[in-house]
């Protein structure tokens, strides 16, 4: 009874991180909106993307955004 308690448990601790982990990453760039590489610059950042949805591999929607974490480095979000 212990072990289930403890597995119920850590599998509701689990699927709430994968839910607010979700949620912050939706809530900066929108829904339908994925993570799908870092650049070295806009101009690269906006190449990339429009390569991208030139060859059908993501829409037309996509978004470069400055990463918080280090300046210079950009996100290519795109909708698939």
């Amino acid at each position: 009874m212990r072990r289930r308690i403890t597995t119920l448990a850590v599998t509701a601790a689990a699927a709430a991180a994968m839910v607010l982990g979700t949620a912050a990453t939706a809530s900066a760039t929108g829904p339908g909106f994925w993570l799908r590489s870092h650049h070295g610059s806009l101009a690269e950042c906006q190449a990339v993307g429009n390569a991208g949805a030139d060859n059908a591999l993501w829409s037309r929607v996509f978004i470069c955004n400055p990463f918080a974490g280090k300046p210079g480095v950009y996100e290519l979000w795109v909708r698939y």
